[in-house]
């Protein structure tokens, strides 16, 4: 008998999947900031993980450990590169979630260029007037920059191709050509691009290189009118610059923040104050059909790899295993 531990609660679909296999013992911990019990953790064969973090020195003391299935495409609450080295998968759920984060950034595009939630105070408050204010925009015929054009990026990409925007792409792992082949335009060098681009788009990992990549330098080079869109990872922005920013040169633009550097933020949060910022509680992914569809690949990722069975396309450490010698 194997021990799962799920750390969050997944979609019943998913829950099920793992209840129908006579040879799982499942313990949930459904309560997204509980600490999981170092006994659980021990014992544990596999792990099912949406919520909390797991450092290099828990996983130390999970003997048993065979493989980690992370309920979400970003592994930084993992220590990947350790459990590589051990022998031990982590897997992802691949493209699942695309399609709904990439809604999500066109949600955020569009209500802060249509300036949706300022016109429906207008409405609430009797100021139709507001009407006249002139302040909306329209999308096409603008410059959109994609940092990074992995699963989500590339939807990103269509959705705003149909709204007739330019979209340019900087991903150094890609090839050129390929993003031509899309339709997209890529750029090599996305810092000097900044003065001529309407909306700027993070679509990257939280790594070291990437955290803060967005300060008070690259924010001055945008246009006063300019939109970020933040639904890739916290951090990734300088939220003090981009405060200053929004209040100052580009007090006539916006961002739509799905994510922070700490979440939840506190009340008090200057970015919060201001009116040229929509923000969502990081749910980018998690429409219902997404939701069903990450639980059930999450699950099926457990039973597979108990197995020895794994998609290779969703084992995200596979770098760290082949160096350590555990790759097929």
């Amino acid at each position: 008998m194997a021990r799962v531990l799920v750390a969050g609660r997944i979609h019943p679909d998913g829950m099920a999947l793992l209840q129908a296999e006579p040879t799982l013992e499942v313990e949930v911990f459904t309560d997204p900031g509980a600490e999981l019990p170092m006994q659980s953790l021990a014992t544990a064969d596999a792990l099912l993980i949406r919520y909390g973090v797991i450092t290099a020195e828990q996983a130390e003391k999970m003997p048993n450990l065979r493989v980690v299935s992370r309920h979400g495409v970003g592994c930084d609450n993992l220590p990947t590169a350790e459990l590589g080295a051990r022998g031990v998968p982590v897997t992802i759920v691949g493209p699942v979630n695309a399609v709904s984060v990439a809604e999500q950034v066109l949600a955020l595009m569009l209500a802060l260029t249509k300036k949706v939630i300022s016109s429906d105070a207008a409405v609430r408050n009797g100021n139709w007037n507001y009407r006249n204010s002139l302040a909306l925009s329209e999308l096409s015929g603008k410059t959109l920059l994609l940092l990074g054009f992995g699963r989500i990026g590339r939807e990103v990409a269509r959705r705003a191709a149909a709204f007739d925007m330019r979209v340019c792409i900087f991903d150094p792992y890609v090839d050129a050509d390929a993003i031509r082949a899309t339709g997209c335009e890529p750029v090599a060098d996305w810092w000097s691009e900044l003065p001529e681009v309407d909306v700027l788009s993070l679509h990257l990992p939280a790594t070291p290189e990437t955290m803060g990549l967005i300060g008070a330098q690259e924010l001055a080079r945008m246009k006063s009118t300019a939109v970020l869109i933040n639904a890739a990872r916290g951090g990734l922005v300088d939220e003090d610059a981009l405060c200053d920013a929004l209040s100052s040169h580009m007090a006539e633009g916006g961002a739509g923040l799905d994510c922070l550097a700490s979440e939840p933020p506190q009340p008090d949060m200057p970015l919060l104050q201001l009116p040229n910022v929509v923000l969502s509680p990081h749910s980018a992914a998690l429409s219902a059909e997404s939701t069903r569809a990450m639980g059930v690949v999450a699950a099926r990722n457990i039973i597979t790899g108990l197995k020895g069975e794994l998609d290779p396309a969703l084992i995200f450490n596979a770098k760290a295993l082949n160096e350590a010698g555990h790759g097929k």
